[in-house]
């Protein structure tokens, strides 16, 4: 392994690592609301096309995680512009995705990826709750409805994939 990689490996470790720590210390059902509003970020992003996304024959949107490099650059991009723009929870949340991804493109990451998932897949029973709370709390802003409905949809459909099958342990 090159010197760039092993430094890039070390330092995306420790973003996982210090990820993991802080869940950790929350209780499952704040876990959940955090989980979820990541989802609906990327759910959200993907709707709207502002994220690479595969359409199926249907119409509907593939939930998998897919064109890893170009998703993880164009979310990194969404990070910095909410950091940019003060919007601290959303990079946060987004941060998943890119820890998440990171760890598929560098396999020498999976064991702390897996641990994140561990973390963030125990935290199943309250997904509903917090999910029908960010479909309430975005109709409740004036966002259009029809965007919400599409939104809340695929969000249940990559919460059906989860953990990302790409990550090699099972859950």
């Amino acid at each position: 392994m090159g010197l760039i990689r092993k430094l890039a490996v070390k330092g995306y470790s420790k973003d996982l690592e210090a990820m993991s720590s802080s869940l950790t210390q929350l209780s499952p059902e704040k876990v959940a609301n955090i989980l979820i509003y990541s989802v609906w970020m990327r759910a959200m992003l993907e709707v709207e096309r502002n994220l690479p996304v595969i359409e199926k024959e249907d119409g509907t949107l593939e939930p998998e995680l897919h064109s890893y490099p170009i998703k993880l650059q164009e979310i990194e991009k969404w990070i910095s512009i909410c950091k940019k723009r003060g919007r601290t929870p959303v990079s946060i949340a987004l941060s998943i995705w890119v820890n998440t991804l990171r760890s598929i493109i560098r396999p020498e990451l999976t064991d702390l990826a897996n641990k994140l998932w561990d973390i963030l897949m125990r935290s199943k029973p309250y997904w509903e709750k917090s999910l029908s709370q960010m479909r309430d709390n975005e109709i409740e802003s004036g966002i259009s409805q029809d965007l919400i409905l599409n939104t809340e949809k695929h969000a249940k459909a990559i919460l059906g994939c989860l953990p990302p099958k790409q990550l090699s342990k099972r859950f």
